[in-house]
C-alpha cells in the first residue's frame, strides 16, 4: 500500500544527511507523488522536530512533513553505504549515526500515527531490523514487507 511506488534505494552513497534527504526526496517528487515544496518541507521539520532514533544494531531516522505537501502517499525507504548523523529524536541535541531512512509521504494524520507505531515495532526487534539493513535488492525488501504486513 504505502510501499507499492518503490522508491527504495539500497547501499545508497551519500555525503550527509541532507544529500540522502534530497534524493529521497526527488524521487518521490519525480513520481509525481508530493509536492515540490514536500523537500523544504522536510528539510525544515527536520531542523524543528529531529527524527533519528537510536536502536540497537542500526540507527534509522523518519523523516516526514506536513500532509498538505503530499500528492499520493507513499514511503521511501533508503539503507546507506556508509551512516550519515542526524539529530536524535526528542532532544534534537545528540547526534546520531543512520543507516536506514523511512521516508513518510503520509496524507492522513491517523496513517502517520499508524505508520510510526508500526515502523517503531520494527525498530525494536534487531533481527528483522537487521534484515532490512542487509537488502540489496527490491525482491527481497518486498519480502520483508509482505511477511511485517506493510506491503
Amino acid at each position: 500500500m504505502f510501499f507499492d511506488r518503490k522508491i527504495t534505494f539500497f547501499d545508497l552513497e551519500v555525503n550527509d544527511r541532507q544529500d540522502a534527504l534530497q534524493k529521497m526526496a526527488e524521487s518521490l517528487y519525480t513520481a509525481n507523488l508530493v509536492h515540490a515544496s514536500f523537500h523544504q518541507g522536510i528539510l525544515e521539520r527536520e531542523e524543528t522536530f529531529p527524527t533519528g532514533l537510536s536502536v540497537i544494531p542500526y540507527g534509522v531516522a523518519i523523516p516526514h512533513t506536513d500532509a498538505d505537501k503530499v500528492i499520493t502517499p507513499q514511503i521511501a525507504f533508503a539503507s546507506l553505504k556508509k551512516p550519515v548523523k542526524f539529530r536524535m529524536m526528542g532532544n534534537g541535541k545528540e547526534e546520531i549515526e543512520v543507516s536506514l531512512i523511512f521516508m513518510l509521504a503520509l496524507k492522513k494524520a491517523e496513517d502517520q500515527l499508524i505508520m510510526l507505531q508500526r515502523l517503531m515495532d520494527i525498530f525494536q526487534d534487531h533481527a528483522l531490523l537487521s534484515e532490512f539493513a542487509s537488502c540489496m535488492n527490491q525482491g527481497k525488501l518486498d519480502e520483508l514487507l509482505q511477511r511485517v504486513g506493510l506491503e
